[in-house]
């Protein structure tokens, strides 16, 4: 295992996402107190944000693989620092939403897809344990940043805090993407040989005439929907079901243990499962959590059975959408078909908090959102069992 480059990305990820994600939530009300912008507008922006690095994903990978991983991660980072360091000076929202704009070129640049496209030039056969290593500490990012990005606002304001976010990705994440990354795309040993993975005149629009594609498409599609919407309605969700707040709180608190046990698992339990295997694991434990929640009493214990399930889908979900691709489609081209599946992924994710808010209240309760999900996970399941079966076929 390269270390250098694992530990590297696996710190970087840690605190783009900790920075570039996690945080807003927290700057929402300071900033609100201030400027008296809404929560509405507030939060617009950071939906435009999902979908500027939708936008940007497919060109980044493309990219990527054409050698340039060096040179899109560190930039991503130095640029991450100059919009949040912009931000801690605005006082125009017309600024604020390009900002944010910006930011989604950034996130595009330095989320995960950027990385697994880096390591698995990289790292070869090992690029499944890698990748899992990454999703393993950038998994604590939400642990980490939250409470920080807490203690920071106290002591320093909310601008305060944003000028030591912006140094943290110049200081940590620009200099390890420079330092670890190497400069061109290595190549990656597998059983055959040793052979360049993005070769030359390939072309990845080649998946687009495939059905096996769009068919892992729309399944990630609609986990994304679910992996999105849930977290901002969950509390509420379980509340309106008659649980105390503390219960609720628990079984939310549950969700990342459980993403971060399933990844453990399936990332060094190469040996016993298949990545199809863990796929089809994946979408089975999305259903089976949403076709018990319904009938979990209030007060019920079974509650953190859903928790655990619907965390362990998630924790796997990142791993399968990582390396399952280069399976099914070739490994050639894998930052730009990374970025491909990405972009109607980041898109329908963008707007999910959105729509299950406006489902709750067309609808007067959470009961057809609930429904919604389990038809969603049902459908993701049936589309990914297709999918496998028309990837085989050829």
């Amino acid at each position: 295992m390269p270390w250098r480059i694992v530990s590297a990305l696996s710190v970087t990820h840690l605190v783009s996402y900790g920075t570039l994600f996690y945080a807003f939530a927290l700057l929402i009300e300071p900033m609100e107190r201030e400027l008296g912008w809404s929560k509405a507008a507030l939060t617009a922006a950071f939906s435009l944000a999902l979908i500027s690095s939708a936008f940007f994903a497919v060109p980044v990978g493309q990219l990527i693989d054409r050698g340039y991983g060096r040179a899109v991660m560190t930039g991503g980072s130095v640029l991450a620092a100059l919009l949040l360091a912009l931000w801690a000076v605005t006082e125009s929202y017309p600024a604020f939403v390009l900002i944010w704009l910006g930011i989604g070129a950034a996130m595009s640049a330095v989320f995960y897809e950027s990385g697994f496209a880096v390591l698995t030039l990289n790292l070869g056969f090992l690029a499944r344990r890698g990748i899992t290593i990454v999703t393993l500490v950038a998994g604590f990012a939400s642990t980490i940043f939250i409470p920080l990005l807490h203690v920071l606002i106290e002591l320093y304001g909310w601008r305060g805090a944003l000028f030591l976010l912006a140094a943290l990705n110049l200081g940590f994440c620009a200099l390890l993407h420079a330092a670890s990354i190497p400069r061109a795309p290595a190549r990656t040993r597998d059983k055959s040989g040793i052979r360049p993975v993005a070769l030359p005149g390939s072309n990845p629009r080649r998946v687009l005439v495939l059905p096996a594609f769009w068919l892992f498409v729309a399944t990630f599609v609609l986990q994304g929907i679910i992996s999105t919407g849930i977290p901002v309605h969950l509390i509420p969700i379980l509340l309106e079901r008659g649980f105390t707040l503390d219960a609720a709180v628990a079984a939310y608190a549950l969700i990342g243990p459980a993403q971060v046990a399933a990844r453990f698992l399936t990332g060094f339990g190469e040996r016993a499962w298949s990545l199809r295997a863990i796929g089809i694991a994946t979408m089975a434990l999305s259903a089976l959590a949403f076709l018990i929640l319904p009938f979990v009493p209030a007060g019920s214990w079974l509650i953190l059975g859903f928790a655990g399930l619907y965390g362990a889908a998630n924790g796997m979900l990142t791993i399968v959408r990582a390396l399952l691709p280069p399976e099914l489609f070739g490994q050639e081209d894998y930052g730009a078909i990374q970025g491909m599946i990405s972009m109607p992924v980041r898109i329908a994710m963008a707007g999910a908090p959105f729509a299950f808010g406006a489902l709750w209240a067309w609808w007067g309760n959470y009961d057809a959102v609930v429904a919604l999900c389990l038809g969603m996970a049902l459908c993701s399941f049936a589309a990914f069992m297709l999918n496998l079966a028309l990837a085989r076929a050829p």
